[in-house]
C-alpha cells in the first residue's frame, strides 16, 4: 500500500513541477527552478499592484503567513500595512501562490539543509525592496 501511495505521490509531484513521466523521480533542480520562477512571476504581480495602488516600495515590505488568521500580514511598520493586507488578502490567487511559494521553498530548504528540518520557531518571509523579491527566514 505505501509503494501505491509513493507511486501516487511521484506522479503528482512530477506533474506540477513538469517532469516527464518516463523521469525517475522528483529532481530538486526541477523544484528549485520552479520556486525562483514561480517568485520572480510574484515579485512582478505584486509590484506592479502596487504602482497601480500607489503603495511605496520603499520602505520595503515584508510578508508572512499567520496562521492564526489563515492570511499574509505584513511585517514591521510599512506605512500602508493595513492597506497591503487588504489588498493582497482579497486576492485569491495571491494568497493561493503565497503559500505555493512558501511550500516550494521549504522542499528545497528541508531538502539542502536537513539539520533545519522541522524547525518550527522559524517563520517564512516573502520580501518586496526597491531592488525586487526575496526570500528569507526569521525566528
Amino acid at each position: 500500500m505505501d509503494a501505491v501511495k509513493d507511486s501516487r505521490l511521484d506522479q503528482g509531484l512530477a506533474r506540477i513541477f513538469g517532469i516527464a513521466p518516463d523521469k525517475a523521480g522528483v529532481n530538486l533542480d526541477a523544484i528549485r527552478a520552479k520556486a525562483a520562477a514561480n517568485l520572480a512571476a510574484y515579485g512582478k504581480v505584486l509590484a506592479d499592484l502596487f504602482e497601480r495602488q500607489a503603495v511605496p516600495v520603499p520602505p520595503p515590505v515584508q510578508l508572512q503567513w499567520w496562521g492564526e488568521g489563515s492570511r499574509i500580514k505584513v511585517v514591521g511598520s510599512h506605512p500602508d500595512r493595513e492597506r497591503i493586507e487588504v489588498l493582497l488578502n482579497g486576492d485569491g490567487e495571491l494568497v493561493e501562490e503565497f503559500k505555493e511559494l512558501e511550500l516550494l521553498h521549504e522542499i528545497v530548504r528541508n531538502t539542502e539543509q536537513p539539520d533545519q528540518a522541522g524547525k518550527l520557531d522559524q517563520h517564512f518571509n516573502i520580501g518586496l525592496t526597491s531592488n525586487g523579491i526575496l526570500v528569507f527566514y526569521t525566528d
